[in-house]
């Protein structure tokens, strides 16, 4: 792999690879459980965090309209305001500090469950019921995203001999993939039944995602829903954790956003602001990366066919060179007029991308950050967020996580 430090340079390789079907690879243990250890059940669709070339370019074709529409916002914010509400009452009831120092962020990952589930399957799930036990599906299905990321960085970042004989690692991924696939199958099952049986067929605008997808592809709806059960968990619940941890440690941005939120004003600039700031300093993923399929030659050098090219982007976004107090949450640098320093489009446009770049950009996008903001209105409109010890600390595996404890205090806001 080689790390390109220009924004230039990485621009020139990922412009030109981002024609047709541009490669990025996933986890090599899941592409080998998907395409060849249980290659009967995918039967050839893998999904778009394992599919590569033409197999992905399809797949995305038939999922992009169902994911992609803006009419998502109109139908999904009001059972998406009652999950928020439903969470902001369990974070009151828990403010226990003991209790969320330590599970802030399984409590902030039931909450993203409950919401992507609603919204890939049209129906709730129960992760925010009290006394949620440990076998239950929801956990299951938490427990098994995470255990993927820590197994993943153990068998994809270090050394492993999981290619050559079945390292006890190796077994506990396979038995985890196993796990995740059959819990995700048995929602998407329940799903299925509930639309098979409804007496009346619904209006196309007010479907689920996975209604739509049965409608042109069964096997595409089941990967697609299980995609999102998987991948769609733990990346909003850190970047909720984020934008959270900012705001409290920055009480007059937080004060001017609640004030956003109470108004009439529709569109929430300030609050959306927050949120890509947020996702400046703390993105889920700290870099980019494009596989090359053909040579390139950048800055004076070769770089040949089948390299990892890595854009760092987290390290970009935080220094002063592109923006401005880089390392201060200023969210006015995503609302101010081009003539002001601040502004963020004085910066390379590849510096900051949180969700990807091009055509393999993040499908969810739209639904994580509508899950969040709804989320954020909610719970700032009753709640003061504050934070009461030392700076929060990043540990970067395949994705960002924060140490812990938490010390986070939340007040009912006057």
């Amino acid at each position: 792999m080689v790390f390109l430090y220009e924004p230039d340079h990485f621009d020139q390789v990922y412009r030109s690879e981002d024609l047709v079907a541009p490669s990025r690879p996933g986890f090599e243990t899941l592409v080998y459980y998907r395409t060849t250890l249980r290659k009967s059940t995918y039967d050839g669709v893998y999904g778009l965090t394992t599919a590569q070339d033409m197999q992905w370019r399809d797949f995305r074709t038939k999922v992009n309209p169902a994911l992609l529409k803006p009419k998502l916002v109109k139908l999904y914010t009001p059972v998406l305001e009652e999950i928020a509400d439903d969470m902001v009452a369990r974070l009151q009831s828990l403010n226990n500090d003991a209790y969320l120092q330590e599970n802030l962020d399984l409590e902030i990952t039931k909450w993203s469950l409950e919401s992507i589930a609603v919204i890939a399957l049209g129906t709730r799930l129960g992760c925010l019921e009290d006394n949620l036990t440990e076998d239950h599906p929801a956990r299951v299905l938490i427990k098994c995203a995470q255990d993927v990321i820590n197994l993943s960085f153990k068998l994809e970042f270090m050394p492993s001999l999981w290619k050559y004989y079945p390292t006890s690692n190796y077994k506990k991924i396979i038995k985890t993939f196993d796990l995740q696939w059959d819990t995700s199958v048995k929602f998407i099952e329940e799903a299925r039944k509930i639309i098979k049986d409804r007496a009346h067929e619904l209006p196309e605008e007010d479907k689920s995602i996975i209604e739509k997808l049965l409608a042109i592809d069964e096997k595409v709806a089941t990967v697609m829903a299980n995609e999102m059960l998987f991948a769609g968990i733990d990346t909003v619940a850190f970047t909720t954790v984020a934008l959270l941890y900012n705001l409290a440690i920055n009480p007059k941005v937080q004060d001017k956003v609640r004030q956003e939120i109470r108004s009439s004003e529709p569109n929430k600039r300030y609050l959306k602001a927050c949120l890509k700031e947020s996702l400046r300093l703390y993105p889920v993923i700290p870099a980019n990366l494009r596989r090359t399929t053909k040579d390139h030659f950048v800055g004076g050098y070769h770089i040949p066919k089948g390299v990892d090219v890595i854009a760092p982007n987290e390290f970009l976004s935080r220094l002063d060179k592109y923006y401005p107090q880089a390392l201060e949450f200023i969210p006015e640098r995503w609302l101010v007029d081009k003539s002001d320093p601040l502004y963020y489009g004085n910066s390379h446009p590849m510096v900051t991308l949180p969700f990807g770049f091009g055509v393999r950009s993040c499908i969810g996008r739209r639904i994580a950050e509508l899950e969040i903001e709804v989320f954020m209105k909610r719970l700032l409109n009753d709640v003061k967020v504050t934070w009461e010890g030392p700076p929060v600390q990043v540990i970067s595996r395949v994705m960002n996580a924060f140490k812990k404890p938490y010390h986070f205090k939340f007040e009912t806001a006057t």
